[in-house]
C-alpha cells in the first residue's frame, strides 16, 4: 500500500504540460487518501492544493521517507535538467513522458563536450550507431535529437539506468522501453485530466469552427491546416481556425503566411491563453486539429482532453496517436496527403451536418465509456503498489 508519495516534477506555471498533469495527479492522489509531497523547480508556484507540501527540489529529504518517489520525466533541459542528478542519487519510478529523451542527454553532453556526447552514446548504442549519429550531425544544420529517426535512439538509457520502475502513457513508449531495458518493470497507465466531460450541447453554427491548441510549432504543422482553411473556403466551405498558443521559432511567421493567402478573416491567433480560456474554446470548436511529425513518443496533452471532451479530433497516425481510438481521424506524416485529408474531412462536415453530428456521438461513446479521470488514478495507485513490491523483490 502507499501511503506517503514523493512526486518530483515540474509545477504550474512552468510552461510545459508536464506541469499540468502533474497537478492534476497530485490532486487525485491526494484525494485517494495519499500524503504527497511535492518538490519542483518552480520558484512560484501558482496552483497549491491542501494538505499537499510543495518545495523547492533542493529540499529533497531522499527516497528513504517515502513509500514511492516518482520523477515525471520529459525531455526538456529547463524542466527536468535539475531532476537528473536528484534521480541519480535517489533512484525511484520514472513517470516518462517523452520516450526519447536525446534532447536532454545532449543538452548536457554535446553543448560542452561534443566527444564526452559520442563516448556515451558509444556506450550504450555501439560504435555503429554513433558514427551514423555524428555523420548526421556533420551533415545537417540540425542535430540528430531533431530529425524524424531521433525514436530510433531515444537515449534515455542513462536515465533509466537509475530507475526502479517506469511508467508510460502508450503501449509505443512501453516497447520502445522494454526494447531497450527489457528487465525493468514498465506499466502503461493512461493521460487523464480532472473535471473533464463531454458538454451537454454542442454549440451549432453554421461556420465549421476548427482548433489548434497548445504551443505552435514547425513540426505542428499549422501551416498545412490554414492551407486547408483556405482551399475549403475558396471552394464556398465556411470554416474558420482558432490558434490557441503562442507561436514559436519558425511559427511566428504564420501570421504573415494568413495575410500572404489573404484568410485573415478566417484564421484568429489567440496567442497563450489560461487554462479557463484554454478549456473555453476546446468546448467552442467543432473540431480539434493535432498534428505533430515527427513526433518524440509522447502523449499529447491537447488530445487527452479533447478525447475526454468527445471532441472529433484530427492528428496524424504515428507514434501514441496511432494507438488511438477509430473515432480519432488519422491522417498520413506527408505533407501533401495531410493536406487532402484535411480539406476532405472538413469539407464532409461542412456539406453535411449529420456527418459531425455521428462524428462526434462516436466520440461522446468513447469519452464516457473510456476516459474516466478517477478510473485512471485508481490504476495509477495500483501502479506504484506494484511497482513497489516489484522493486522490494529485487
Amino acid at each position: 500500500m502507499i501511503r506517503k508519495l514523493a512526486l518530483i516534477t515540474p509545477w504550474p506555471d512552468q510552461r510545459t504540460g508536464i506541469a499540468d498533469y502533474a497537478y492534476d495527479l497530485a490532486h487525485g492522489l491526494a484525494g485517494m487518501g495519499i500524503e504527497l509531497e511535492v518538490f519542483t523547480t518552480c520558484t512560484q508556484p501558482s496552483r497549491t492544493l491542501p494538505g499537499v507540501r510543495i518545495q523547492d527540489i533542493d529540499k529533497f529529504p531522499g527516497t528513504f521517507s517515502y513509500d514511492q518517489v516518482v520523477y515525471q520525466m520529459g525531455n526538456c533541459s529547463t524542466f527536468h535538467g535539475e531532476q537528473l542528478p536528484v534521480l541519480f542519487e535517489n533512484p525511484g519510478i520514472v513517470h516518462l513522458h517523452d520516450p526519447a529523451l536525446h534532447h536532454l542527454i545532449a543538452y548536457f553532453l554535446y553543448r560542452d563536450d561534443t566527444q564526452a556526447y559520442y563516448r556515451v552514446l558509444r556506450a550504450w548504442y555501439g560504435t555503429r550507431i554513433a558514427e551514423r549519429v555524428q555523420t548526421y550531425n556533420e551533415l545537417n544544420n540540425h542535430g540528430f535529437w531533431d530529425s524524424p529517426y531521433v525514436n530510433e535512439v531515444p537515449f534515455f538509457d542513462p536515465v533509466l539506468e537509475h530507475a526502479t520502475g517506469c511508467i508510460v502513457h502508450s503501449a509505443y513508449a512501453q516497447q520502445a522501453v522494454h526494447k531497450r531495458v527489457p528487465n525493468l518493470p514498465t506499466s502503461q497507465v493512461r493521460q487523464a485530466y480532472r473535471n473533464m466531460h463531454p458538454p451537454a450541447h454542442y454549440s451549432e453554427g453554421e461556420v465549421l469552427q476548427l482548433g489548434a491548441f497548445g504551443m505552435v510549432q514547425p513540426h505542428k504543422h499549422v501551416d498545412v491546416i490554414i492551407e486547408a482553411v483556405k482551399r475549403c473556403n475558396a471552394e464556398g466551405k465556411r470554416v474558420h481556425l482558432h490558434v490557441a498558443g503562442a507561436l514559436e521559432g519558425d511559427s511566428k511567421d504564420l501570421p504573415d503566411l494568413v495575410s500572404s493567402l489573404d484568410i485573415q478573416n478566417d484564421i484568429t491567433f489567440h496567442g497563450r491563453l489560461s487554462e479557463e480560456e484554454f478549456l473555453q474554446w476546446m468546448n467552442q470548436v467543432d473540431i480539434c486539429v493535432s498534428l505533430r511529425y515527427p513526433t518524440m513518443g509522447e502523449t499529447s496533452a491537447v488530445v487527452s482532453r479533447a478525447l475526454q471532451l468527445g471532441l472529433p479530433t484530427i492528428v496524424n497516425d504515428v507514434g501514441w496517436y496511432a494507438e488511438l481510438p477509430p473515432c480519432v481521424l488519422k491522417l498520413p506524416i506527408d505533407r501533401n496527403e495531410m493536406l487532402t485529408g484535411l480539406v476532405n474531412r472538413f469539407n464532409q462536415v461542412s456539406n453535411s451536418r449529420e456527418q459531425l453530428t455521428k462524428w462526434r456521438a462516436q466520440c461522446r461513446c468513447y469519452a464516457q465509456t473510456s476516459c474516466s479521470f478517477e478510473q485512471a488514478i485508481q490504476d495509477y495507485v495500483r501502479t506504484l503498489a506494484c511497482l513497489r513490491t516489484t522493486a522490494m523483490a529485487a
